[in-house]
């Protein structure tokens, strides 16, 4: 029995652990520059698409991988590219979502019907305006996508009029995200120093 709830939670504590010793690394080389210098730009770019596909992919549970994009780009790497990594792993990991949703409610937790049927009613009421909608959505929310997904999963609305525009919209928020962190920080580091 104790076995079983050790491999159960296994996955959980692998990934706290994962991010109090990337938080501990972080500290101990202060400046984003440096941690560049250690991570090495390719593997930076190999990061965040890891952490950004871990993101989409645990199910209401967010990986704080925004964080780490802001520090690499802070750190000089090009906003473009990790913009493009980080999109490109959100939506491999939203996939999983979608699918999850498509396979139907027995696999879904009953505590979250309620919230997903609204969602899904919507999607059924206007389905003209949705991919709109999940472009603004991926532009301008930090938030987790998977109430999108799972509920268009469910309502069986096509996979590619949900992922290209929510996944255009996360480029767009990605990339702003990697740009304007630079400008800040560059703009913080001007007025402090």
């Amino acid at each position: 029995m104790e076995k079983k709830k050790i491999l159960k939670y296994f996955p959980r504590i692998a990934l706290i652990l994962l991010f109090i010793s990337f938080s501990v690394f972080s500290y101990l080389y202060s400046s984003p520059e440096k941690l560049i210098a250690m991570i090495g730009v390719e593997n930076a770019y190999l990061l965040i698409f890891i952490l950004a596909f871990l993101g989409g992919i645990t199910t209401f549970s967010g990986i704080p991988y925004h964080l780490v994009l802001v520090t690499l780009a802070v750190g000089g790497l090009n906003p473009l590219s990790l913009g493009f990594s980080t999109a490109a792993g959100v939506m491999l990991g939203d996939s999983t979502s979608y699918y999850i949703g498509y396979q139907g409610s027995v696999i879904i937790p009953k505590t979250l019907h309620k919230v997903l049927e609204f969602v899904r009613s919507l999607a059924l009421r206007y389905p003209k305006i949705l991919p709109l909608f999940f472009l603004l959505y991926g532009s301008c929310s930090p938030f987790s996508n998977d109430f999108i997904v799972i509920s268009m999963g469910m309502s069986r609305y096509p996979f590619w009029k949900v992922m290209v525009p929510l996944g255009t919209g996360n480029l767009i928020f990605n990339i702003a995200l990697a740009y304007f962190s630079t400008q800040a920080y560059d703009f913080l580091k001007g007025v402090l120093i």
